[in-house]
């Protein structure tokens, strides 16, 4: 087929957009209508193969079946003769705009955008698992970036019913989708539902803050590996819920994600992209600066600063990270020396109980050890001194309260 032909009468081809191994997308013009629309035509090696013709006109009517602002618009479907052979043909909506793949070769984008996208992914899928329908090769290749700013889902080619059997793999074997992109679930052959397509959209999100999919393994076989045995690994973001919120899309076990797409957009709205919590360099730096007013005497300031410090410490690097825990004991040793020995004590003896947990850590529990015994006599010497109400339970929590 060649730019300005018209195919069954109707549909003047203006343009190749992509081909590939189905065959080749137009930009066409629809006589009938009036209107430019988008026409994927099967190619005659997939015309002659029966499995590939099951496919596409499979995508007709699951595409077809749904109506979603955020879904590729199907408007025809239809069988043409070309020359000695016939062939399929589907046509659908024209989006003006790049799919995301397009987008990310040019670098991650800004991070309130990029989530505006997956919210708005999460909708279509919402709308397709309502209506039974699980998509199956979610990736960034099929979504696409209007230049209005709106993402769109296209190709429903290799979606299957809720209401089918069977899971990932083909009667022969053969894994369905995209390698990068599959849930265990879809190489194991298990059951799949609309949480196969959460994981999916969980290495798009991964991809779309680090610039890099979680598992890049260079053969089928060793990606299959990755996807079922290894976990992925931690998604650098200053915010904390969002990081969580990947690592459960992410999860070997559907029922450890979150529960359904509409979940998924509801956490995601609830992210508040202010401004950036500090980076782990700048944590230490500050921690360095409380550390050397309690060595010039000014205790008390080196408390206020590691009050405000740990719990980010916490969220950043992890409650039970040694950089948050020995933080954590400088708390305790500045407190003794500003007139709370009962607290500091308080506080080792906690922590104390948080570095038995950490066996390959022997040294830090051992000063922490030595700091309990020697401030646990000064506190039944002289009295425990002021009050503070902290905890180490609060401050890992973020919510330190101060006497």
């Amino acid at each position: 087929m060649r730019a300005g032909e018209v195919l069954d009468g109707r549909y003047r081809l203006d343009r190749e957009l992509g081909a590939g191994g189905f065959g080749v997308v137009w930009a066409a013009h629809d006589s009938n209508i009036g209107r430019p629309v988008a026409v994927k035509v099967l190619s005659e090696e997939k015309a002659r193969d029966q499995e590939a013709v099951e496919r596409f006109i499979r995508e007709a009517k699951t595409a077809g079946s749904l109506s979603h602002p955020h879904i590729v618009t199907l408007h025809d479907y239809g069988r043409v003769q070309q020359g000695g052979w016939s062939t399929h043909y589907l046509v659908m909506e024209l989006v003006s705009g790049r799919p995301l793949s397009a987008l990310l070769k040019e670098g991650t984008p800004d991070l309130a955008l990029a989530l505006k996208w997956v919210r708005q992914v999460c909708k279509a899928l919402d709308a397709a698992h309502r209506s039974g329908v699980v998509h199956r090769d979610i990736k960034p290749e099929n979504i696409m970036i209007a230049d209005s700013g709106e993402a769109k889902v296209l190709d429903f080619g290799i979606a299957r019913l809720l209401t089918q059997s069977g899971g990932g793999l083909t009667s022969t074997g053969v894994v369905i989708g995209t390698p990068p992109y599959l849930a265990p679930e879809c190489w194991s052959g298990a059951p799949i539902d609309g949480r196969a397509d959460l994981y999916a959209l969980g290495v798009v999100l991964f991809q779309l803050c680090t610039g890099q999919r979680p598992f890049n393994a260079g053969t089928p076989v060793t990606m299959m590996y990755q996807h079922l045995n290894d976990p992925p690994p931690p998604v650098r973001t200053p915010y904390s819920a969002l990081a969580v919120l990947i690592r459960q899309l992410l999860a070997k076990d559907p029922a450890d994600r979150p529960a359904d797409a509409a979940e998924v957009r509801r956490r995601l709205r609830e992210i508040r992209l202010g401004p950036e919590e500090p980076s782990e360099e700048s944590l230490r730096r500050r921690a360095d600066r409380a550390w050397q007013y309690g060595a010039e005497g000014r205790p008390g300031e080196a408390v206020e600063i590691l009050v405000q410090l740990i719990p980010q410490l916490a969220r950043i690097c992890g409650p039970a990270d040694l950089r948050t825990l020995r933080t954590c004991h400088d708390l305790a040793l500045w407190l003794a020396r500003d007139g709370s020995p009962g607290a500091a004590v308080t506080l080792l003896g906690e922590l104390d109980q948080a570095l038995a947990a950490l066996a390959d850590e022997p040294d830090a529990r051992a000063d922490a050890a030595r700091d309990l015994d020697r401030w646990r006599r000064e506190r039944d010497r002289s009295g425990p001194g002021r009050p503070r109400g902290l905890t180490l339970r609060r401050l890992l929590d973020g919510a330190p309260q101060r006497g």
